[in-house]
This record gives structure tokens, C-alpha cells and sequence, in this order.
């Protein structure tokens, strides 16, 4: 597998909803960008400005410092339900070498870093101690120590052990110590739109959906190039054909705290909506808030960079494409975005008031039809850009996933950008809401008078930018250009080779089920995973049955026995072979599929549908050591829809040898003898 990248990224404006006669009052910037210091640099006295590019990391030295404070922050949200703000306690990431923005602070800020530089985020976890924790209750899948936590940097390909993306790490509260985590960034590192989360077994659904989520954006500026020895062509980072386009990032969460009645049962409206009552504080303290319907029954709306139902403070200009970056940091809903032009002309004020089950009404009447939703196109998927840009005209957003897209707006206006209606029993994670939402608007200006269709537009910004490029291989940079004028190809910018024609070293089946076994006497049935029905187990962090060979190339299978479920495995990416339904059919060739188009794309996540396979290559490179794979309905994953997996280096047989030094407690079925993890 080609391994290249570099960096690329920008912030986004949005304004923050605190009330409704907020909305046009107090308008903030969102995120923020994670400051990040050279070793010796002084930090910065002042907020930099959050509008257009984000700021490059320090050009100075190999390293860049970020320092955040894991903290129990007491803030409000606009509940549009109620037509009034909620009190909260959450838990939040907070630069601390700046304070938390107001009203807003439960999305983190966003961190910047280039290839081949070392980025140290230090932690202080300033959440209250617990009694036991660190530690496990008898049975490890009860979720448990909800003020305990880790980072784990989603889709980095860097080592899963010691301090860099180690996520069996626990960081319990302690005010009086920093934890540190050292990201090596390879040099050759793709660029791309990435996030970091925490990941602790047992509370990571409670902090994500608290807040703790942020952008993790490596920029890029390498040219495509010929290979002097092989002559293949060594990707370059699509970033250098964007640097005229408008670059945001959009962060899009779920945060669905309650307050409880003395009984300690939530709280509800007349139509069954969550509610906290005047001097009632909304918190995230148990899974009964998580799973089932209960993210439609709440009532609650995905936030995009903190806020609900805002407009995109930044003006975009009519005809000229921009860059978004979509990373869905959420837990509870699956999102579909279009983009339509607003035909109606209520107040923000009166925007901000329509209820969760009010949308349907509102969008009907505020926005254009979906027959009229405006073209977008992707160019990466999961932070990987793709072999050639993807038009269409919904983006369908599973938890974990990114999607990076390019949106030219055709005409000045109002434009809405809407979470659409999806059939949550095939295409959607567990108890989405069947219900649209507007999610933010953009007003557009106007720009120079221009007869292009947004195809063309796009087209131009990538064809003028490639023939500035200053390639040195004449016949390389002819094929750029040819490339992209003829259909749009980012060949010479995709980070990785294909893996589809070669012959995998191994089968890799995998199937989801929310009803497996207990391995123990004592623990119940629940959610679980494993490679047949007959071996399915939920999570036990000493078993290394899924042992794998530096080195190889394996083919993965992966099913659902009930649900769907969004497959993520660490450090190294995949790439979709085919997704086949019953009847035999490829669904990356069917239009209106959510696998439409995905044929050789790289991802870190895919959503397996009931009653499909889907099927997948990956590569093991450079990285041996201990990690997981799990579903990423973060509270399936809390409650043992989680396996260990372990990539060791080959032995003279072509078996992956023994770690340490024979200490070991089982052998995996590839043969490898594995040492107790300690976990």
C-alpha cells in the first residue's frame, strides 16, 4: 500500500443559538482552533481570528504542543422544544491556554499538524474522582467509571502503543498530573480530515456525547511526482488545488443529556420530548439515556460546531466552490445532508423556535424541494482522497465517519443545509430519527455573473489550480490536467494503492450481534461480535484470537445478525471490494444506495447494512501492537461489541511471532502465541 500525505484544514463561523433573540445578537466563532506552540514559542496572548484558513502549525521546530483540560463544565443549550435555554453539566475539552467560548463550549477545538511532525497533546483530567475507578466491575461490559478517559486519534496511521494512539490507556482524575500523548505523524502521512475522542471501555458513549469531540486536520502541500527507480507516481496532497477555495470544517454531534424526576426517571414533555424544568440542570449520568428510540424520543437536535440552527457567519460566494469538511463526532443518529435554497422568509428568531417535531413543517415551507437539493462533490471519504470526485446530492454521515466535499452555490440567496429523512431500519444506526432537521443556514452573496453549472465551477478551480502546480515530470503534469478535465480524476492525489487485485493472505470475517452469550458464569447476554454465529463473544481484552501478520494483506467480510452497525477498526484503513445484498447485487453500482460510488474508496468506518456483506481489503504496514475494532454505536461499543486486535511481525513460517519474551497465556488461531496484556 502507498502510504503519502501532508495537510490541509480550515475553521468554520457559526453562530451560537444561547436564545432565540440570541441568534442574531452574539454571534461566535466555531470551533475554535487548538492552539498549538512551538517548543519555546510564548502562547498566544489573544484568540486568533476564526474566519477563512486555519492557521498553519508553528513553522518553527519538529513539535507542536497542544494542552487541553478534560473538565465537568456548567453551560446552556438552546432547547428549541421548550423555546428556552437548558442549564447543563457537561463534560468538555478546554484549551488551556484559552478560556472556553460562552454559551458554547461542548465542541472541542480543533487541532492542526503537518507529516513528519510530533504533536504532544498533554491532558489534565479535572473531572471529580470516582469510587473504583480505574478498574472494572465483575462483568467488564456493564459500563462503568464515567470520569475516566484516554484520546484516541480516529484515522491517524500512527503506533497504537505507549503514549501515541494507545486506547487501553486509562487517565482517571487527577488535578496535580499531566498526561501525555506523542503522535508521530509519518512524513509520509495523507492529508486529510481526521477527530480525536475519547476511548475508555465502559464510558466512551457518556464523554462523546458530552462534547469530547474534535477536528484533527493534517495539512498537506506535496507535489504528485515520478519515482526516479520505479517509475510509479508518488501521490501528491489534494490540498494544493484547493488553497483558493473557502475550507470549513464541520463538526456534528449528539448531545443528549436529561433531567430526572425524583424518581430518577427523565423528564417529558406532552408529545413525549425530553425536558428540564426552570432551575433543573441537564446532565449525561447513566446508558439508560442512550440506545432504542431514545435520540428521537428526546427530542434533542444534532449540533453542528456547538450550535442549533444558526447561519454559517462567513458569507459563501455564489459560484465559487468551497471546501467542507463533515466529521460526524456523534453517537445517537445517522445524518443525510442536502442543500437546497431557502424559498421562505421567517425570522432566525422564529427558525430557532421550531420544535423537534416541527422540522417536517418548517423545511417544507422555508426550503426548496429535494428534487431541487444543489450538487456537492466529494473528494475524500474518512480524510482519504478518492480516485476521482463524486458528484450527488445527499451525503449520508454514519457515526465515525468524515466526508470531505466541495459545494458551489449557483445563485445569491439563503440556502438550507438539511439532515434528511432516512429509513432507519436499513440505512440508519439504531434509533435515528426518521424526522428531517435543519441543521444551519448559509446566506450567499453574489459573485462574478457566471453561466457555469456548479460542475463546471468545480471543475475550473481544479484544472486552473493543477496547471500552476509546478510538477517537474512534463507527461505527469499533462495527465493531471487531462485527468481532471476529462472526468474529474484525483488519481495522482488518492494516498493509497489499490488492493483489489491482489490476492489476500487471509479471510477476515467478522459479524455484529446485540445478543451474544456471556464467555463468564454471572455475565448476561448483550451486544458482541466475533468471526461465526458459534463464536461470537462480547469483549474480553485478553483475548488476541484476531492476531494478524505485519506485512499481510487480508479480505474482511463483514455481516449483521440483527441492526445495523458501523464497523471501525484502528490504525490502518481499508478499502470497499463490494457491499452484496441477498439478491446478489453489487449496492456500490446502485444509485440511491448509501454504498453507491464506494467501489475502491479507503475508509476507517463503513456501516453495515442488515442483509448485506460488505466486503473489504486492508494492508498491515509499518505498525505492530495492540488495538481494537469495534461498532461505533459508541454505547454498543461501552457495552462488549468490541474486539482486541493484535499485529505482530512475521516469523520464518510466515506466522506472526510471539510479542515479548514467551510469556504468553493462549495461542490464536493463525498460530501465534500471545503474552497476557495486563488490560
Amino acid at each position: 500500500m502507498r502510504k503519502l500525505g501532508l495537510l490541509g484544514g480550515a475553521a468554520v463561523a457559526l453562530g451560537f443559538m444561547a436564545g432565540a433573540a440570541a441568534a442574531q445578537d452574539a454571534p461566535f466563532s466555531d470551533p475554535p482552533v487548538l492552539t498549538t506552540v512551538a517548543p519555546g514559542a510564548a502562547a498566544p496572548e489573544e484568540r486568533p481570528e476564526m474566519f477563512g484558513e486555519l492557521p498553519a502549525p508553528p513553522p518553527s521546530g519538529d513539535e507542536v504542543v497542544a494542552r487541553l483540560d478534560v473538565v465537568l463544565l456548567p453551560s446552556k443549550i438552546w432547547n428549541a422544544n421548550s423555546g428556552m435555554t437548558d442549564d447543563v453539566e457537561l463534560r468538555a475539552y478546554r484549551d488551556a491556554l484559552h478560556p472556553a467560548e460562552p454559551g458554547r463550549p461542548y465542541v472541542a477545538p480543533t487541532l492542526v499538524s503537518r507529516p513528519g511532525q510530533t504533536v504532544r497533546v498533554k491532558i489534565r483530567n479535572l473531572l471529580p474522582a470516582e469510587a473504583n475507578c480505574p478498574g472494572h466491575p465483575a462483568d467488564i461490559n456493564v459500563p462503568h467509571c464515567f470520569n475516566t478517559t484516554n484520546l484516541h486519534s480516529h484515522g491517524l496511521w500512527v503506533s497504537p502503543a505507549g503514549i501515541s494512539d494507545n486506547v487501553l490507556r486509562q487517565l482517571p482524575p487527577n488535578p496535580d498530573f499531566t498526561y501525555e500523548y506523542e503522535y508521530n505523524i509519518p512524513g509520509d502521512h495523507p492529508a486529510g480530515t481526521f477527530w480525536y475522542h475519547p476511548h475508555v471501555h465502559g464510558s466512551t458513549a457518556i464523554q462523546v456525547a458530552s462534547g469530547l469531540a474534535g477536528a484533527l486536520v493534517i495539512k498537506g502541500d506535496r507535489l504528485p511526482r515520478v519515482d526516479a527507480a520505479t517509475k510509479a507516481v508518488i501521490p501528491g496532497d489534494v490540498d494544493l488545488l484547493l488553497r483558493k477555495a473557502p475550507d470549513h470544517v464541520f463538526v456534528l454531534q449528539q448531545i443528549q443529556y436529561a433531567c430526572r424526576d425524583a424518581d430518577g426517571k427523565v423528564k417529558t414533555n406532552a408529545d413525549g420530548t425530553w425536558r428540564c424544568d426552570a432551575g433543573q440542570v441537564g446532565k449525561l449520568d447513566g446508558y439508560d439515556l442512550f440506545g432504542g428510540p431514545r435520540w428521537k424520543n428526546s427530542g434533542r437536535f444534532t449540533t453542528v460546531n456547538g450550535a442549533t440552527v444558526e447561519v454559517l457567519e462567513q458569507k459563501a460566494v455564489a459560484g465559487a466552490p468551497e471546501r467542507w469538511r463533515f466529521v460526524h463526532g456523534g453517537v445517537a443518529d445517522t445524518v443525510k445532508v442536502s442543500i437546497r435554497k431557502r424559498i421562505g422568509k421567517k425570522s432566525l428568531e422564529a427558525i430557532a423556535k421550531a420544535g423537534a417535531i416541527s422540522q417536517d413543517a418548517l423545511i417544507a415551507k422555508e426550503c426548496a424541494p429535494s428534487s431541487q437539493a444543489i450538487a456537492q462533490f466529494e473528494i475524500a471519504a474518512d480524510g482519504l482522497t478518492r480516485e476521482a470526485v463524486q458528484e450527488r446530492t445527499s451525503t449520508v454521515l454514519q457515526p465515525g465517519y468524515r466526508s470531505d466535499i466541495l459545494v458551489s452555490f449557483p445563485e445569491a440567496g439563503s440556502y438550507c443545509v438539511i439532515d434528511e429523512q432516512v429509513d432507519v431500519k436499513k440505512d440508519a444506526i439504531e434509533g435515528s430519527s426518521d424526522r428531517r432537521q435543519l441543521l444551519f443556514l448559509v446566506d450567499v452573496v453574489a459573485g462574478q455573473p457566471k453561466a457555469a453549472t456548479p460542475r463546471d465551477q468545480v471543475k475550473t478551480l481544479l484544472v486552473e489550480a493543477a496547471r500552476n502546480l509546478p510538477i517537474t515530470d512534463p507527461a505527469l503534469a499533462e495527465s493531471v490536467v487531462a485527468g481532471l478535465e476529462r472526468d474529474l480524476s484525483l488519481a495522482a492525489f488518492k494516498p493509497h494503492a489499490s488492493l483489489l487485485a491482489a490476492k489476500p493472505d487471509h479471510d477476515q470475517p467478522l459479524i455484529f450481534s446485540l445478543s451474544v452469550e456471556p464467555a463468564k458464569p454471572g455475565e448476561k447476554k448483550g451486544p458482541g461480535l466475533g468471526r461465526t454465529k458459534e463464536t461470537m463473544r462480547r469483549f474480553d481484552p485478553n483475548d488476541f484470537s484476531r492476531t494478524l501478520v505485519l506485512g499481510d494483506t487480508d479480505r474482511w467480510t463483514l455481516e449483521t445478525a440483527d441492526v445495523g452497525h458501523p464497523f471501525h477498526i484502528h490504525v490502518n484503513p481499508f478499502e470497499v471490494e463490494s457491499v452484496i445484498d441477498a439478491a446478489g447485487v453489487d449496492l456500490t453500482q446502485q444509485a440511491g444506495s448509501q454504498y453507491f460510488g464506494m467501489k475502491g474508496v479507503f475508509k476507517d468506518t463503513v456501516f453495515v447494512e442488515p442483509g448485506v456483506k460488505v466486503n473489504v481489503r486492508t494492508h498491515y504496514e509499518r505498525y505492530i501492537g495492540d488495538f481494537v475494532l469495534h461498532c461505533h454505536i459508541l454505547n454498543h461499543e461501552d457495552a462488549g461489541m468490541m474486539e482486541m486486535v493484535r499485529i505482530a511481525d512475521r516469523g520464518p513460517d510466515g506466522k506472526p511471532m510471539a510479542l515479548g519474551h514467551g510469556l504468553t497465556d493462549a495461542v490464536g488461531p493463525e498460530g501465534a502465541a500471545r503474552p497476557h496484556t495486563g488490560h
